[in-house]
């Protein structure tokens, strides 16, 4: 059975995106709530806290951007950031994605990813968090009734499933 993220993948990323933008406020800046939102999923649901290898997150990587025909990013891992909040990074203009050493959770790398998929959502919106729900459904295991609650609880855009469909 194919994940949430093939499945969109597959119909048609782009409708689905515009989808998830038109249902959505653009004009809000979701990051501190979709911090939180992720803190209190990875408690309920801990595999996203979990450190992966190297070879794993690329494996994870290239799966996604292949399904949307894109050729994955580099992964990069750095010693670190400025602001020690900052674990990783989703470089736009370079297409490579930086991980601080000993930070590659697997949440961490699907985040990212999410930002080079929808590179123009910086304020991590809907387009942005449609994406990152469907990586965490997909590439986590969470459910979708999990990942519903917790938007919810946090005012997030839960626009979940927008599979356009293809005229015959």
């Amino acid at each position: 059975m194919p994940t949430p993220f093939a499945e969109v993948a597959r119909s048609g990323l782009s409708e689905a995106l515009a989808g998830a933008v038109a249902a959505g406020d653009m004009k809000t800046d979701y990051r501190a709530a979709v911090c939180r939102f992720e803190d209190d999923l990875f408690a309920a649901f801990p595999r996203g806290h979990a450190l992966i290898d190297r070879r794993m997150a690329e494996r994870m990587v290239a799966e996604i951007f292949h399904a949307v025909g894109r050729r994955p990013p580099r992964l990069t891992l750095v010693a670190g950031f400025a602001d020690p909040r900052v674990g990783g990074f989703a470089d736009i203009a370079n297409h490579r994605i930086a991980i601080e050493r000993g930070h590659l959770y697997r949440f961490l790398v699907l985040h990212e990813a999410a930002h080079l998929i929808v590179p123009k959502d910086r304020r991590h919106g809907p387009g942005f968090i449609f994406v990152l729900q469907l990586f965490y459904r997909s590439f986590i295991g969470i459910p979708e009734d999990g990942v519903r609650y917790f938007m919810e609880k946090y005012g997030l855009p839960t626009v979940l499933t927008l599979i356009p469909r293809i005229a015959a």
